[in-house]
């Protein structure tokens, strides 16, 4: 007899095929089809072994009213009632990070999904105790067993990580005094909260909970706002040699390199034109032999070139080999401290 389990893989197998047939026939795609004809398979297998192992289904089937035995009825109270429960709220906040994320920025779509998942948890964790088959000894059991060993440390960890990101985020956008100042200021913040809460032993958990989510709130909350808003850029010293510039009318900016022979050389190049290739490269004196040629980046991009111009030391042409006429450059070989060639 099939089972429930091998009816649901069937069926899945069935609709995975169906969907390679539709991917075959619209996308013409031969990899996609053969990966989704192999996952109908596997399906389909499983299937296979789940109805050959003999399994059954733990609910009783019975083919007449009168084989199955009498309803049992159950009287409600105000003891069955389902307690108030929190995660409608959180699972609401889960879907308005998701959404906002969806517009903004895929940090916030992290942050809803990891919020989501809690909540699953939460919520299924809560519809397991208000059954009226558990008790505490079990709920002791699995706290024992699952929670406390492997729930909490993997909370404090998710639970730090999103205090850090948030609180980077935050700093990143202020200026280098301004991020000083705001990190002390936490710092601070934190100091006197722990105070006040190792001075009022008596608080109930609830409390602590509430302060806790509305802490990591406000804290995720200013670091999304934060990160919308952008970073503050830093200054990195410019790599040694000269430096290439392209300005948007297609001509270079610095129309003099000056390298030494022999040494290696640095070339940041950074093209300001959108949608047009550019690069630097090397000819002869005569601007027709080609000496060198830097890799071509299209449109605004920077690269940065390292080479050794082990050439005789005198005067050549550099040129973007896409624009030879219109960027044009002198580059200037200088013979080296130990070199006694003469130009």
């Amino acid at each position: 007899m099939i089972n429930s389990a091998a009816k649901y893989l069937f069926g899945l197998a069935f609709a995975t095929l169906v969907i390679a047939v539709g991917v075959a026939a619209l996308v013409r795609d031969p990899g996609a089809f053969a990966f989704l004809v192999g996952i109908a398979a596997c399906l389909a297998i499983t299937g296979v072994v789940l109805t050959g192992a003999g399994l059954e289904d733990r609910a009783p089937v019975y083919f007449s009213p009168h084989d199955a035995p009498p309803v049992q009825l159950v009287s409600g109270g105000p003891s069955r009632a389902p307690a108030p429960s929190p995660w409608p709220f959180v699972g609401a906040v889960a879907g308005g990070f998701i959404g906002l994320g969806l517009a903004v920025s895929s940090g916030l779509v992290i942050v809803g999904v990891v919020i989501g998942v809690l909540t699953i948890a939460g919520w299924m964790s809560q519809a397991w105790r208000e059954d009226p088959s558990f008790t505490p000894r079990q709920g002791a059991v699995v706290s024992g067993r699952l929670l406390t060993p492997v729930g909490l440390p993997v909370m404090a960890l998710v639970l730090i990580a999103v205090i850090v990101i948030s609180i980077s985020r935050i700093l990143l956008t202020l200026p280098r005094a301004g991020s000083i100042i705001v990190a002390f200021l936490l710092a601070l913040a934190l100091l006197v909260a722990f105070f006040a809460l190792s001075s009022r032993p008596h608080l109930t958990r609830n409390s602590l909970i509430v302060a806790a989510g509305f802490s990591v709130v406000i804290l995720v909350a200013a670091g999304s706002v934060s990160a919308a808003n952008g970073y503050r850029t830093f200054e990195h010293a410019p790599p040694a040699g000269p430096i290439v510039e392209v300005a948007q009318n297609t001509a270079f900016k610095q129309k003099t390199i000056i390298v030494t022979q022999g040494e290696l050389v640095r070339i940041s190049f950074d093209n300001r034109d959108r949608g047009v290739y550019h690069n630097v490269a090397v000819y002869g004196a005569d601007g027709t032999t080609p000496l060198w040629a830097g890799q071509p980046i299209d449109g605004v991009h920077k690269i940065t070139y390292q080479n050794t111009f082990d050439l005789a030391p005198g005067t050549y042409t550099f040129r973007c080999n896409f624009h030879p006429t219109s960027m044009v450059g002198t580059f200037i070989v200088k013979p080296s401290s130990t070199s006694s060639t003469t130009p």
